[in-house]
């Protein structure tokens, strides 16, 4: 793979939506209603009890067919960690502001059309990049520029990672052994934050922190990971679609 795309694809992960876990507020439909059960009280729920909810919720989230979409934030490969570092760091290249921003630029969006097990589809637009990743049963391609008739067949771990979208498909308890986290915080999401009901969680391992928000039947709405060394990378969801199943 180009690096030219793995730096686009790690543009892709740092959550912003109504935001989960940090974020300005999303719009969302009718099915992610908040619940008439509210959930208890983050200060009153175990450690045990939060990593068995938060696998729980990541197992729904194989399960859920709907269509995403996502703000993205994430790290620029071989840049500093903020935009402002990085023009600080650029602004000796001759290139003018505008060429300056879209190489420091680390926002992007993403929307996802998922339909587990077998089918997913992801247009991804960052300022460097646009692609579209279409995938179905023994077949996965990626699409240039967003246009389906200019594709090529991709392997799937590729397209998943030129993509950013790992979170996707790796179930909370894998991120978890990846940053050696042990102990899982059932924490309450920033008030005002969200239009519908969800659950967030969060972790903290040798290096890395991690936070997830789910709604209630396990819709993936946020994702942070990263420290503030090597920078974080997020998703955050704007739109929800149940209706749009591959």
């Amino acid at each position: 793979m180009s690096k030219s795309r793995s730096s686009a694809g790690s543009l892709l992960l740092l959550l912003v939506i109504a935001s989960g876990c940090s974020g300005p507020r999303a719009d969302a439909d009718e099915s992610l209603a908040p619940s008439p059960t509210p959930s208890p009280s983050p200060s009153l729920v175990s450690a045990t009890d939060a990593r068995d909810r938060l696998n729980a919720l990541g197992e729904a989230w194989f399960e859920t067919r709907a269509t995403v979409a996502y703000n993205t934030v994430g790290a620029v490969e071989g840049q500093p960690v903020s935009t402002h570092q990085c023009l600080r760091q650029m602004s000796e290249y001759e290139l003018n502001r505008t060429a300056l921003l879209r190489m420091c630029n680390r926002q992007g969006r993403l929307r996802l059309t998922w339909d587990p097990p077998d089918r997913w589809r992801t247009e991804v637009i960052t300022p460097l990049d646009r692609f579209l990743m279409i995938s179905t049963p023994g077949r996965t391609r990626i699409c240039p520029s967003g246009d389906p008739h200019a594709c090529r067949t991709i392997p799937m771990a590729d397209a998943i990672a030129e993509a950013g979208a790992d979170v996707f498909f790796q179930g909370p308890a894998q991120i978890l052994d990846a940053i050696g986290a042990t102990e899982v915080a059932a924490i309450a999401p920033p008030s005002g934050k969200f239009r519908v009901s969800v659950e967030c969680f969060a972790a903290s391992g040798r290096v890395e922190h991690v936070e997830w928000c789910y709604s209630r039947d396990g819709l993936l709405l946020s994702f942070l990971r990263g420290s503030a060394t090597d920078g974080w990378t997020s998703i955050d969801a704007t739109s929800v679609s149940r209706q749009g199943a591959a």
